[in-house]
């Protein structure tokens, strides 16, 4: 008998210090993510949470950080596409990339706008009902 399968919607991340939790709906409806690192505790839900669907599977990002006229912080997770059996739950390896977006109040600032730092994270990929 073939067993059914479902589209994972419950990713947990993590590495050392650092913890990422991102859901594609909730119980209220909407995406939740929450991070917590050397950067803070964050939770975020529904329009806090950019997605985009790309070559490299989907990239979840969020604004831990906004400092006018200096820089804003983002966190963008790569989440590749999984199926799972039914009651079943997938090991998988994923990067987070941290991006510091340099601002000016006099525009653009000398040299690149924007300067990456990119960490490995062990995930769980799981397939719940909300």
């Amino acid at each position: 008998m073939e067993q059914a399968t479902q589209t994972a919607n419950l990713f947990e991340l993590s590495c050392s210090d650092t913890h990422a939790t991102y859901s594609a709906s909730s119980f209220a409806g909407p995406p939740q993510f929450s991070y917590s690192g050397p950067r803070g505790d964050h939770s975020f839900s529904g329009e806090e949470i950019g997605t985009l669907d790309t070559a490299l599977g989907t990239e979840v990002t969020v604004t831990l950080d906004t400092v006018p006229d200096l820089q804003t912080l983002t966190l963008t997770v790569l989440i590749p596409s999984l199926t799972l059996r039914e009651d079943d739950e997938a090991n998988f390896e994923t990067l987070a990339i941290f991006t510091t977006n340099h601002t000016t109040i006099a525009g653009p600032p000398d040299g690149p706008a924007q300067t990456y730092e990119a960490i490995a994270l062990d995930g769980v990929a799981k397939s719940v009902l909300f």
